[in-house]
């Protein structure tokens, strides 16, 4: 089973200062493939710049390419309408429930580092906790 990383497996891919930086490259380093889509991306980009990773653009766009750049890598389109997501209780669940539309229209399932999400209703069967 392929599957789509969410924003916080990404980052945690990419800073060794993420507290699950060895968890999350353990877990790409399984697969023999796994998605991405530029929402993740952007969001890797937006974290990757803020306070908490303390990157510039040029450091974000480089550690951002050592992980997209893996052969095991692939983009995928992303092509989900806001209003076919489902409904949420909370303006934190809209990209999670955007990326579990994605992931399921894809045939993906959607690794994540947030255990809670996967108990969703929407997102029960295809979030899957990676940690």
């Amino acid at each position: 089973m392929s599957y789509l990383i969410d924003t916080n497996v990404l980052i945690a891919a990419g800073w060794n200062v993420h507290a699950n930086y060895a968890v999350a490259n353990a877990w790409l380093g399984r697969q023999a493939e796994f998605a991405t889509c530029s929402s993740v991306q952007c969001g890797f980009l937006r974290v990757s710049l803020s306070p908490a990773i303390g990157a510039d653009f040029a450091q974000a766009q480089v550690a951002l390419d050592q992980i997209i750049s893996l052969p095991a890598h692939r983009l995928v389109s992303d092509d989900i309408a806001a209003a076919t997501l489902p409904a949420v209780s909370g303006h934190k669940e809209v990209m999670d429930a955007h990326l579990v539309c994605l992931a399921r229209r894809h045939g993906l399932k959607m690794a994540t580092l947030d255990r809670p999400l996967c108990s969703k209703a929407w997102a029960v069967g295809v979030a899957e906790f990676i940690g």
